[in-house]
C-alpha cells in the first residue's frame, strides 16, 4: 500500500512540475503581450517578432499539457483526482492560449492605436488588468509549492479577489468604451482585447480552484 501511494505521489510532483514549466511560457507570453501594450509607435517587425515568439510559446505549452495529459489518463494519479486534474490542465493550457489570442489581436489592430481615446485604454486599463494578471498568475505558482489545504485556499481568495478588480475594470472600459465614438472596427478591436483579458483572469481563477481541490484531496 505504502509503494502504491509512493508511485501516486511521484506522479503528482511530476504534474507540479510540469505546470511550473507550463505558467513559466505563460509568463514569458504575457510579457510580451505586455511589452506591446506598453509602446504606442510600435515597429511592424516588432509586432511580427512577438506574435512568432509566442507562437511558439503556444505550441511549446501544448506539448506539455499532451504529454501530462497521457500521463495523468494512464494513471499517474491516484484515481479519485484525475478528473480534476484533467480540468486543471486545461484550465493553465488556456492561459496560455488566450494571452497567445490578445497578442494575434495586438497585432491586427495595433494601427489603431494612432487614435488618443483608443490608446489612451490600451495604455491604462487593459494595462492594469494585464498587471494584475501577472500577479494572479504568481500567486498560482507559488502555490504548487503549498502543501498545507488552508494555506492553498488563502492564495486561492487572493487571486478570487484580484479576478474581481479585473471583472471591475473590465465594466468601467466597457462603459467608456460605449461612450466613444468609434467605428466598427475599433469598437470590436477595443471589445476583444478586453474580453480576452478577463478571460485570462477566469482561467487562472478556475485553475486555482481545481488546483486547490486537487491538492487538498490527497
Amino acid at each position: 500500500m505504502k509503494r502504491l501511494k509512493a508511485l501516486f505521489s511521484s506522479g503528482l510532483e511530476e504534474v507540479r512540475e510540469s505546470l511550473r514549466s507550463h505558467i513559466r511560457l505563460s509568463f514569458e507570453s504575457l510579457k510580451l503581450l505586455q511589452d506591446v501594450v506598453a509602446t504606442r509607435n510600435l515597429d511592424r517587425s516588432v509586432v511580427d517578432e512577438a506574435l512568432r515568439k509566442a507562437t511558439a510559446l503556444e505550441r511549446e505549452g501544448d506539448e506539455v499539457i499532451r504529454e501530462l495529459v497521457d500521463k495523468v489518463t494512464q494513471g499517474a494519479v491516484v484515481p479519485t483526482i484525475t478528473n480534476i486534474i484533467l480540468i486543471l490542465l486545461d484550465s493553465v493550457d488556456n492561459v496560455l492560449d488566450l494571452i497567445y489570442f490578445a497578442i494575434k489581436e495586438v497585432k491586427r489592430g495595433y494601427h489603431l492605436w494612432a487614435k488618443d481615446q483608443i490608446y489612451s485604454i490600451v495604455s491604462s486599463e487593459i494595462k492594469e488588468m494585464l498587471d494584475l494578471t501577472k500577479s494572479m498568475m504568481e500567486y498560482l505558482n507559488t502555490m504548487l509549492d503549498v502543501e498545507k489545504p488552508e494555506e492553498l485556499r488563502r492564495y486561492a481568495r487572493l487571486i478570487s479577489s484580484l479576478e474581481e478588480e479585473i471583472d471591475e475594470i473590465k465594466e468601467n472600459i466597457l462603459d467608456k468604451i460605449y461612450g466613444l465614438e468609434l467605428d466598427a472596427v475599433e469598437f470590436n478591436h477595443l471589445v476583444s482585447l478586453v474580453y480576452t483579458a478577463d478571460k485570462i483572469a477566469d482561467s487562472i481563477q478556475d485553475a486555482a480552484y481545481n488546483l486547490t481541490t486537487a491538492l487538498a484531496s490527497v
